[in-house]
């Protein structure tokens, strides 16, 4: 086979081994995923030359890449109770003070604003058919519709599937200089007597193998997703099957080899309950996150109860989406993570333990055909389905074999995140652990080399 040839029966892209270009841009992003083509519109609304520099094909890259189901800390949209402060104090407090509460502030205060920018893109983030129209958790004047905490309505469901497309497109309209399939392997950097900073990367096309140099007065790097920093360490194995497989750690190697300086590496710790949040719990209809708040039975169709934080039981399903009395509001789906304060524990499902001890019998069941019908709906036929790891391997995967949530039971190995604790060797890293801080060869007269 010739250097740039094909035949039918090897790999059907020319082989550009020997070629290598060189690209020179005023501003180099690095990872197409949401953050990467954020930095890269932005860089580009300045007059800048920008490329974006994408592995995959930037219309479906990054961590939500093939879709998110809702959307978190939207403080500032006009349905909520919540102010940005509230919440990033309640997040802080959550984490007993060890948590990221500038980006967190960040997080609270634009969230909505980037939701915004979504829908002028062409991304759908409200009910505009009018599907769940007269829910209790659809606002009929702005057609939003909201997840967990109905009363104070801060975060949002979202059409994430059309997200990213969304973003290609725009990038394109905008002059952006994007490069799919070309994968980042190396930073360069440019080192004077006074300061050092990111001068570019050398990039691979993962299809023909051309090496292309970047050349660009600012690198921005948007291909670290802090859960993914020990991938590539064999002390930490696991996560592939929750995070997005593609997030491989290789931002955090390449930052590495370079000098880059990180922050709360020491927060980067193997969680103690290993082997609780991984794929298995969107497939097995748990209670908790894409499946909130769904009613669930024990093997003999006993319903699990539902508890507030003060343990009194809740005798109905819209009781599950406010918060207790007396409580401001809840983080989340109730119970989401053991580590929860009092103050901010949501409505959950009693403990697997205290359930069995009661007389509850494994294994139990997601009860979809017990829910309200605008919850059920918006549970399988949306969340379900805007999902990226649920899409294709739950929602049509489930339908094709028959699966009707009007009619039939989906067994869980448990309740909440715990309905994957059968998974073996899954670790999880808790929480968001460390990463990329700044280039730490130079000053602060550097050029920001910014985590994504």
């Amino acid at each position: 086979m010739s250097n740039s040839g094909t035949s039918s029966s090897s790999w059907p892209y020319p082989r550009q081994w020997e070629i290598e270009d060189r690209v020179d841009v005023d501003v180099l992003v690095l990872g197409g995923g949401a953050a990467g083509c954020f930095a890269a519109l932005g860089a580009k609304k300045t007059g800048a030359t920008v490329a974006l520099v994408e592995k995959g094909a930037t219309a479906r890259s990054g961590a939500a890449g093939s879709g998110c189901d809702h959307f978190e800390s939207a403080m500032t949209n006009p349905c909520s109770r919540i102010t940005p402060e509230e919440m990033t104090e309640a997040m802080i407090r959550d984490h007993r003070g060890y948590n990221n509460g500038i980006s967190h502030y960040i997080e609270c205060r634009e969230g909505y604003d980037r939701l915004l920018d979504l829908e002028r893109m062409g991304a759908q983030i409200r009910d505009v058919d009018d599907r769940f129209a007269g829910a209790p958790f659809r606002d009929e004047q702005t057609k939003f519709l909201f997840a967990y905490d109905y009363h104070n309505r801060y975060t949002l469901r979202v059409w994430g599937t059309t997200f990213k497309p969304a973003m290609a497109k725009a990038c394109k309209r905008a002059g952006v200089a994007v490069f799919d399939r070309t994968m980042a392997t190396a930073l360069l950097t440019e080192t004077t007597s006074t300061d050092s900073r990111a001068a570019g990367a050398v990039c691979l096309n993962s299809r023909t193998g051309k090496l292309t140099v970047f050349a660009a007065k600012t690198t921005i790097l948007c291909m670290s997703r802090p859960a993914r920093v020990w991938l590539f360490s064999t002390s930490f194995p696991g996560l592939s099957e929750f995070r997005p497989p593609q997030c491989v750690g290789d931002g955090h190697a390449m930052g590495w080899r370079v000098g880059v300086e990180f922050a709360l590496m020491e927060k980067s710790i193997r969680a103690q309950w290993s082997g609780t949040r991984s794929f298995p719990p969107y497939g097995t209809g748990n209670n908790h996150n894409t499946w909130y708040a769904c009613s669930m039975v024990d093997a003999n169709g006993r319903e699990l109860p539902w508890i507030d934080r003060d343990d009194n039981e809740l005798k109905s399903v819209a009781d599950r989406y406010r918060p207790t009395k007396g409580q401001r509001f809840f983080l989340k789906g109730g119970g989401e993570s053991e580590n929860h304060l009092y103050e901010f524990q949501g409505p959950d499902t009693l403990p697997t333990e205290e359930l069995l001890a009661r007389g509850f019998e494994l294994p139990f069941f997601a009860d979809l055909t017990s829910m309200p019908a605008a919850e059920r709906q918006v549970i399988w036929g949306m969340m379900v389905g805007q999902e990226g790891k649920t899409k294709i391997p739950i929602l049509d995967s489930y339908t094709e074999a028959g699966f009707d949530p009007r009619r039939h039971l989906l067994q869980s190995y448990g309740d909440g995140w715990t309905s994957a604790a059968f998974h073996p060797n899954e670790r999880q890293l808790f929480g968001l652990p460390g990463g990329v801080s700044r280039l730490a060869l130079g000053d602060e007269h550097q050029r920001a080399l910014c985590s994504g």
